[in-house]
């Protein structure tokens, strides 16, 4: 079985991407979605940030994510230790996903994770496919997508590697900067090439 691992920088358009390859048929892996569940209410994943940055961080026993997220895209110390505690739980998430799908005799799988090459996690894939956009149109593109601001979004991104790295790391890079039918069409001929 084949495990590609689908990356891309914030409103590059990888989660459409990553639907997109679902509707194929293939089985896809959201690490956005399980990091989100590994800090849920009474998991060791949330004790674990509420060791690091405080009890200021809950409301009502829920993780304010909008005031940690504030926290750490100011800071590059903070958003590591937010990342070693997320990482571990979604990895063994990840390897999960992934033993079940070659229990059902699956060719491939897709892991779609935006921190792939910062986790280390490129080596642990076959493939590295990136999804990519020119740098303003990323920023357009999550200031009218999240309605943040044009700072915010050029905070986020900084935090991010930039298109010219992730190409370094990729097996194949995906150009999302045309039409949805072109990016879907490179899609098809890399699954292609698979032999799914």
């Amino acid at each position: 079985m084949i495990v590609i691992g689908l990356t891309g920088g914030m409103a590059s358009g990888k989660s459409t991407v990553a639907k997109y390859i679902k509707s194929l048929g293939i089985s896809v892996f959201d690490a956005d979605v399980e990091a989100k569940n590994a800090v849920e209410p009474g998991t060791p994943g949330l004790q674990k940030i509420v060791e690091t940055f405080g009890e200021e961080y809950l409301d009502g026993g829920i993780l304010n994510r909008g005031k940690l997220a504030q926290l750490v895209f100011s800071n590059k110390d903070e958003l590591q230790k937010l990342n070693a505690i997320v990482h571990g739980e979604v990895w063994n998430r990840a390897e999960k996903f992934i033993a079940a799908a070659k229990n059902r005799g699956e060719k491939a799988v897709v892991l779609d994770v935006p921190l792939l090459i910062r986790c280390g996690w490129h080596k642990r894939v076959d493939k590295v496919w990136a999804v990519t956009i020119p740098y303003e149109e990323q920023i357009k593109r999550a200031m009218a997508r999240n309605g943040m601001s044009e700072e915010m979004a050029k905070k986020r991104l900084a935090t991010q590697l930039p298109n010219e790295e992730l190409h370094k790391y990729a097996d194949v890079v995906i150009d999302n900067s045309g039409t949805l039918e072109v990016t879907f069409g490179v899609v098809e001929r890399e699954l292609a090439k698979i032999s799914l």
